[in-house]
């Protein structure tokens, strides 16, 4: 789906994933958990970026019946330090300005997300949330 690059876009396009989510049958915390993955990464992208395939962010969602896949792609920006510095640990210090979102997508992803760029110099962020490691502890 492509998402206008607007904060208030990011709202309507977390309703939406939570509709197809609920079709899908996934349970509330998965459902809550891509949700805010959902809102970062299209934040992040609004702010950061700019836009990708027809002036839009792209959002993508699969389930594999084991979690739910999430991928985010922009047209790209200057700011790959970004996630240049979370790779190496420098963000999350509590002092940066940026980058803790970054550290919710970890946590709630539970360490299963990254990004690439792609030949077109757009970038792709993707996540995926386990249905399994939901139901206990990690």
């Amino acid at each position: 789906m492509g998402v206008v690059p607007r904060r208030e876009a990011v709202r309507g396009a977390r309703h939406a994933v939570a509709a197809l989510m609920s079709r899908w049958g996934i349970g509330d915390e998965v459902r809550f958990r891509v949700e805010l993955i959902v809102s970062e990464l299209l934040t992040n992208a609004v702010q950061h970026a700019s836009p990708g395939p027809g002036g839009e962010i792209g959002l993508y969602l699969a389930s594999d019946g084991g979690g739910v896949f999430v991928e985010v792609e922009d047209g790209g920006s200057t700011e790959a330090s970004l996630f240049a510095s979370f790779a190496v640990g420098a963000v999350g210090d509590g002092e940066s300005e940026h980058g803790r979102g970054l550290l919710l997508v970890e946590e709630l992803g539970r360490g299963r997300w990254g990004w690439r760029r792609l030949g077109n110099g757009h970038r792709v962020v993707w996540a995926y949330v386990s249905l399994v490691e939901s139901r206990g502890a990690r």
